[in-house]
């Protein structure tokens, strides 16, 4: 039976799994890389259709078996849903695209497997929850914004650490957003988790963005506030630059 897929656009956070896993079958919507779009659903095995499919933060992407009256969902299978109150992190390797150009395929898979070995670790270290990864960045979850923010600190210090100590690290930047949402499994989606993976888009190589209510009552420094509009999102934000060095 054929499938049809569909893709929320709205709910759409532009975090590139769906392309990382089928880049024949999925790619950016033309003149705007924070939305992807379907090229050729045909391209790939159904398996492959539904991993790629599994792996949208948002739950964006549904796949229907046409002639039948209901959608398929996957994360419909999972447990029920219920509301959490977590501190969401995005990361995202500045400029891979170029990157891995640059370097080779070779090359640039020993990079990521260091990158994604490494991140995990300290993911791990400060009982961060890996969501899924992005194919070149992660979405984590963190029960306390100190945890997150630790751990935001751990990552830039350690690339920071090998690009002194062995010319070179990817720069990676970060977002945080202390945010209720609706947790579906071990999956995590809503407004919440919308607006921490566009807070992390706005960073810069080497940054770490969170909004103002995830570093109130912490102990670290921030600069840099401002109120920013993002993407998608009616409301504007309130964010800071949190001072890792």
């Amino acid at each position: 039976m054929a499938l049809r897929v569909n893709i929320d656009r709205p709910v759409c956070v532009g975090a590139g799994n769906c392309i990382a896993i089928a880049p024949t079958v999925f790619d950016w919507l033309r003149g705007d890389f924070a939305k992807a779009e379907i090229v050729d659903v045909d391209s790939v095995d159904e398996e492959v259709l539904r991993e790629a499919a599994l792996s949208c933060p948002t739950l964006a992407i549904t796949i229907e078996e046409v002639g039948q009256v209901l959608a398929w969902k996957l994360q419909s299978r999972s447990d029920e849903s219920r509301r959490v109150v977590k501190t969401f992190m995005f990361t995202d390797i500045v400029s891979s695209t170029n990157l891995a150009e640059l370097l080779g395929d070779e090359a640039w898979s020993t990079l990521l497997a260091w990158h994604d070995e490494t991140l995990r670790g300290l993911f791990a270290t400060h009982r961060g929850h890996e969501v899924v990864a992005t194919g070149d960045g992660f979405f984590v979850g963190f029960d306390s914004p100190d945890d997150a923010l630790a751990c935001g600190v751990a990552i830039q210090r350690t690339l920071a650490a090998h690009r002194r100590d062995h010319g070179f690290a990817p720069k990676v930047r970060i977002g945080l957003h202390l945010a209720d949402a609706t947790q579906v499994g071990q999956n995590f989606r809503g407004k919440g988790v919308n607006q921490a993976a566009r807070i992390a888009a706005i960073a810069d190589g080497s940054e770490i963005v969170a909004s103002k209510e995830t570093v109130q009552g912490t102990k670290y420094r921030t600069f840099d506030a401002r109120t920013v509009e993002l993407k998608g999102l009616s409301t504007p934000v309130d964010v800071v630059s949190v001072d890792w060095q």
